[in-house]
Formats: C-alpha cells, sequence, structure tokens
C-alpha cells in the first residue's frame, strides 16, 4: 500500500529588488542537498529505502517528493510512502530544515546593518564607559566639576561637530558594506564629512590634546593645564554620548528593518499521516483484477476448446490428459 502527504507553506518578506519571489527561493532550497541530507539522516532514509549511498538515496527521496508553486506562492510538498507515519514525518522534516537553512543563510541590508550597528555600538559603549570613568577620577582628584563659560562653548561646538562626522562616517561605513565608491550616496557623505573636518580646522580644533583648543579667544598659555584636561576629558564623554544615542536609535530601526527583510515559514497546513492510499485506489485495484480475470477466463475457454477438438488424435493426447487435469483443478470444490 502506498500513501501521500502533503503540506502547504508560504513564504513572505523576502527583500525586494530581487528578481525570484520567496516561493521560488523556498522551492529551490527544498531542492538543495543541504535540506535533502538534513531530511535523510533526520528520518534514516539510507537505511530505510535500502540504498548503499547518500547519492542513491537523495536520488530516491527526490522521486518520492513533489513540491508545487501555486500562482498565490502557496508551496505544497507531497511524499509518496507505504507507510502514512514515515511520509508525515519525512514531510515535516522537509518544512524544518527549510526553515533552518533560511534562517542560517538570509543576509538582508538590514541583518548587514543590523551587524555593523552592533559591533559599533558595543565599540562605542566600551569607549564611553572609559571616558565617563576618567572624567570621574579627573574631577575628583582635582576637586574640579565644571568649565568657565568660554570653555563650555568650545567644548560644545567641538563635542557637536566630532559627533556628526563620527555618525557620517558610520553611515559611509555601512553603505561600502554594498556599494562602490562611484555611488552617488557615497560621494555625498564624503563631501560633508569634508565639510566637517573644515569647519572643526576653521575653530582651530587638533586632534593633539597638546593643541587643544587653538583658535579659541581664551589664549592657549593663559588656559590651567589642569582645565584643558578637564575640557579634553568632557567633549570626549559628551561626544561619545551623543555618537551612543544616535548609534542605538538607529541600531533599533535596523533590527526592525531585519525583521522585515527575512523571509519566513509560514506553515498552513501540517503535514498529517493520510486516511486513505494515495495509488494506487482500491477500485482501480479490482477493475484491473477484473479485466485480467475476463482475458484469462477467455483464453482458457479458447485453450480448453482446441484440446477438445484434437484429444481423439495422437498428437493430441496428451494435450487432452492435460485440459482434463486443468479442468479438475479449476473447478475442484
Amino acid at each position: 500500500e502506498i500513501s501521500g502527504i502533503s503540506s502547504m507553506l508560504v513564504g513572505a518578506g523576502l527583500p525586494g529588488g530581487m528578481g525570484a519571489t520567496p516561493s521560488d527561493l523556498f522551492s529551490a532550497l527544498l531542492k538543495s542537498r543541504t535540506v535533502l541530507d538534513s531530511v535523510i539522516e533526520e528520518c534514516e532514509l539510507k537505511g530505510y529505502y535500502k540504498k548503499k549511498t547518500m547519492a542513491e538515496t537523495r536520488e530516491y527521496l527526490i522521486k518520492v517528493t513533489k513540491i508545487e508553486v501555486s500562482p498565490e506562492g502557496i508551496i505544497s510538498i507531497s511524499v509518496i510512502d507505504k507507510n502514512p507515519n514515515m511520509a508525515a514525518r519525512i514531510s515535516s522534516s522537509y518544512i524544518k530544515h527549510l526553515d533552518k537553512l533560511n534562517r542560517e543563510t538570509s543576509m538582508t541590508v538590514g541583518k548587514r546593518n543590523r551587524l555593523f550597528l552592533e559591533e559599533r555600538l558595543n565599540e562605542v559603549r566600551g569607549e564611553l564607559e572609559a571616558d565617563e570613568d576618567s572624567l570621574k577620577k579627573f574631577q575628583e582628584r582635582h576637586h574640579i566639576i565644571s568649565l568657565p563659560d568660554e570653555l563650555k562653548e568650545a567644548v560644545s561646538i567641538m563635542s557637536t561637530l566630532l559627533a556628526e562626522k563620527i555618525q557620517k562616517e558610520m553611515r559611509l561605513g555601512m553603505i561600502r558594506m554594498y556599494a562602490t565608491e562611484e555611488n552617488p550616496e557615497v560621494i555625498k557623505i564624503n563631501k560633508e564629512i569634508s565639510l566637517i573636518e573644515k569647519q572643526l580646522k576653521d575653530i582651530g580644533y587638533e586632534p593633539d590634546p597638546k593643541k587643544f583648543l587653538v583658535g579659541f579667544s581664551v589664549p592657549l598659555k593663559d588656559v590651567p593645564e589642569i582645565s584643558l584636561t578637564l575640557a579634553r576629558l568632557m567633549r570626549d564623554v559628551e561626544v561619545e554620548q551623543e555618537v551612543f544615542a544616535v548609534l542605538t536609535e538607529q541600531y533599533e530601526k535596523a533590527k526592525l528593518q531585519e525583521v522585515r527583510d527575512t523571509p519566513t515559514v509560514e506553515v498552513l497546513d501540517k503535514p498529517e499521516p493520510p486516511e486513505k492510499r494515495s495509488f494506487p485506489k482500491r477500485t482501480r485495484i479490482v477493475i484491473i483484477a477484473f479485466v485480467l480475470s475476463l482475458f484469462v477466463g477467455i483464453e482458457l475457454a479458447f485453450f480448453f476448446e482446441y484440446t477438445d477438438k484434437i484429444k481423439d488424435k495422437d498428437e493430441g493426447k496428451q494435450w487432452g490428459e492435460i485440459s482434463q487435469e486443468l479442468k479438475k483443478g479449476l473447478f475442484r470444490k
């Protein structure tokens, strides 16, 4: 007895710009060697099908599996097997390993951005904690809490520009993961970064701590070393805080985008052991048996008639004996 089992899936959420639909993608994945081998191993089909190699088992599994995609994008998986429970088990295994492979291999724009931002967020978090700790220890050691108003203004301006520069550099890093230097967005951001660097230079910003605040109205020689160090520490903390806040917001958006972009497998009808055989039909078996018996009966009738005609002849004596024996055997009660 042969049984068939089918289940229905639907794919949703494949990122735009790709030629294949989610259902086409899933249909191809279901036929991949990775999924087939996983199904074979989980259901122990090599021994079940009595095959010597994985290649033979894979070939047989493909033969008894039917995968169809409807115009609505619904995927139907049908597995034919003599055991209804095994048919259901194989179909369930297909779904399980399709979903697993899909989640492992999906790398959407949202996911790339999320991974990039996650790494950068962890770096900034560490830098911010270190800067805050350094500032706190410096203030406690020198008993100084704040800066003169003019230095506060200088720190605020520099912090804002530096934070903006860092944000644009991170944005540029994300775009470069899938775009070249000739990309219009890359060119635009590079120009914006150059403009910020010019603004920093105009107000006297120098990465070198010893030249910090050069260019402001307060002469460097008149600013105490302690105040300069405090200003630099406060600037670093402010920059990291601004960057961290923006990164956190972008990171949450990237996570939402990743969820939207990642193709998901939704099971519409779970596989169940079939209640009736799918092939061959019982009615068909009865019809075939009737037709065969009819042909056999007609052939036997002709045979018996022929042997009756020739049994009085020498060459037909032996056939007559055989005919009598057949009649006895067929009509024996």
